[in-house]
């Protein structure tokens, strides 16, 4: 009875613990006897049949099976220790080295059929002044803001600087030459067409608020305009007519 029992529970044992990954005969065996062991723990007295005793072998492996569910989920969610000398340190990967401004300059970026040549900061930044740099030559000595060679000075003096750097600082001195002018205009024409202080406040106004060269030629034509208005409306356009031309 006793080798029956066992041999039988060794079989029902093996096809459930494959699931687990167990397969050794031996451990199967060690728990067919646990299994005995218990059996024979109920029944001091001796064993019944296969048949009384199923229901206790049914409890019994299914006790067995989450036992060795339980050990599986554990040995899952354990993490197992690295020893400092195994663990993998990253590499740490070389910077690229920086690219010189002549490097840059010859590198190209394609495009669809066509190569476009790649512009070094010098360039953009030499390319973002000429726009200025054109209405200082042209427009502002035209205007009679500045004289021709006072506007090559000041081109030359935007070399090296940010674009809207180097025009804030021609602004200023634009600003002033206007603000000049426009006093000027006033003392020789007793107030002209801004005879008011409320007039000449605003102007002045107008003036500060100028924050580019093309606001400020903007505002130059303005005053151009009123002072010819006024000149033809008083009959003192010849006496004043050179105050806003063209410098040399």
């Amino acid at each position: 009875m006793s080798d029956t029992l066992e041999m039988n529970l060794c079989g029902r044992i093996l096809l459930g613990v494959r699931r687990h990954g167990i397969s050794d005969p031996a451990r199967v065996a060690v728990l067919a006897r646990s299994v005995v062991a218990v059996i024979d723990h109920h029944h001091p007295e001796g064993r019944p049949s296969l048949l009384e005793l199923e229901p206790l072998i049914t409890e019994q492996l299914a006790l067995l099976e989450a036992s060795l569910m339980e050990a599986r989920m554990r040995s899952a969610l354990t993490v197992p220790e690295v020893p400092p000398e195994m663990e993998v340190q990253p590499q740490e990967q070389e910077a690229p080295p920086e690219e010189t401004p002549k490097r840059l300059r010859k590198r190209t970026l394609k495009g669809k059929g066509h190569t476009v040549q790649a512009k070094s900061m010098e360039e953009k930044l030499r390319e973002g002044r000429v726009p200025v740099q054109e209405l200082l030559q042209k427009d502002c000595v035209q205007l009679g803001l500045v004289s021709a060679k006072q506007a090559k000075r000041l081109v030359r003096g935007m070399l090296g600087k940010r674009p809207e750097d180097a025009e804030q600082e021609i602004v200023e001195q634009l600003r002033q030459v206007l603000q000049d002018q426009v006093k000027g205009i006033v003392r020789r024409l007793k107030g002209g067409p801004w005879a008011t202080p409320q007039a000449q406040e605003e102007m002045r106004q107008d003036i500060r608020s100028a924050r580019s060269v093309k606001s400020i030629l903007m505002l130059a034509r303005q005053i151009a305009k009123e002072r010819a208005a006024w000149e033809k409306k008083h009959g003192s356009g010849g006496l004043f007519a050179g105050l806003f031309g063209g410098r040399r």
